[in-house]
């Protein structure tokens, strides 16, 4: 018996799907006339290749929007990939924790349970002892290509173009469809924001190009689901408030919040604390918003 292919599914634009790899990660695939745009590949539960072949028989391109495990785990099913080469390395020596403890506590946060009842209740149609397959250097795509700002990947009847928009990581990409309207966006923008790749001022100048194109799409989805229902879009203040709490940082206006973490314990917030945050130093909260950043990367 192989891996599961029983992952949840969502057709939510015509020939558009967001595949859910069990509350960890979501995986979108863009069907066009000729061939398939996959984008990310979760953490690498299950046979992700052979459910994507369950909704469609076109040549599939690979593409990843950046390179933290819970996104390329399953990137050695796919004999060819894209990705910034800013984000390669992190593609060639992937695994810098356990992904076992990453997708119980990703899992936790996106279905708002607790660990004692992920363990005392199979919630998934998996077995995470025979489903989840390490990534390691030895197993990685045959080819690996540079994926570059202003991309376009024609799949026949629809266009996507890959964007920059570092911040969460040096070369985290999004990706516009012309056909459907849409953006998507990888962890470029979320509720819940780290941002300390690279400094603020950088950071606030790619949201703004991403806001700016607002005509070109119709909504932004990402790749958790943290604060939206699956299938749908983050509401239309989650990016304004981003960018608005990165101008108050670029005017020097820092004031850290404490929050709840959402992986179950307090969140340390200032960096004159022996630990730092789970951003790596302090978040800062405006609406429904939280935003991670490094004070110590404001300028460029």
């Amino acid at each position: 018996m192989g891996r599961t292919k029983l992952y949840p599914m969502v057709q939510f634009r015509k020939d558009t799907w967001e595949i859910d790899e069990f509350d960890v990660a979501s995986i979108y695939v863009l069907i066009g006339s000729e061939k398939a745009l996959v984008i990310d590949t979760g953490e690498g539960i299950g046979d992700l290749r052979g459910a994507i072949e369950m909704i469609t028989d076109k040549p599939l391109i690979t593409v990843i929007s950046h390179n933290h495990p819970d996104h390329i785990g399953n990137a050695h099913q796919f004999e060819e990939v894209w990705i910034n080469p800013k984000d390669r390395e992190g593609l060639l020596h992937p695994r810098k924790m356990s992904a076992e403890n990453m997708v119980r506590q990703i899992a936790n946060r996106q279905k708002g349970c607790f660990e004692w009842t992920y363990k005392m209740f199979n919630l998934y149609p998996y077995d995470i002892n025979t489903d989840l397959e390490i990534t390691t250097e030895e197993r990685q795509p045959k080819v690996i290509h540079d994926l570059t700002d202003g991309m376009q990947f024609d799949l026949g009847d629809r266009i996507v173009t890959a964007w920059e928009c570092p911040g969460h990581t040096a070369g985290e990409m999004v990706f516009i469809d012309s056909k459907e309207r849409i953006c998507i966006a990888g962890d470029a923008i979320n509720y819940n924001l780290g941002v300390s790749s690279t400094p603020v001022e950088r950071t606030l100048r790619y949201l703004k190009r991403l806001q700016s194109m607002g005509d070109q799409y119709d909504a932004i989805y990402n790749h958790h689901h943290d604060f939206r229902a699956f299938g749908t879009p983050l509401d239309d203040d989650c990016l304004p408030n981003a960018i608005a709490i990165l101008e108050d940082v670029m005017a020097g206006h820092i004031d850290p919040v404490q929050v709840p973490n959402w992986f179950g314990q307090d969140l340390i917030l200032t960096k004159d604390y022996e630990a730092k945050d789970m951003w790596g130093g302090v978040t800062l909260c405006r609406g429904r918003n939280f935003v991670g950043i490094d004070p110590e990367k404001i300028k460029e």
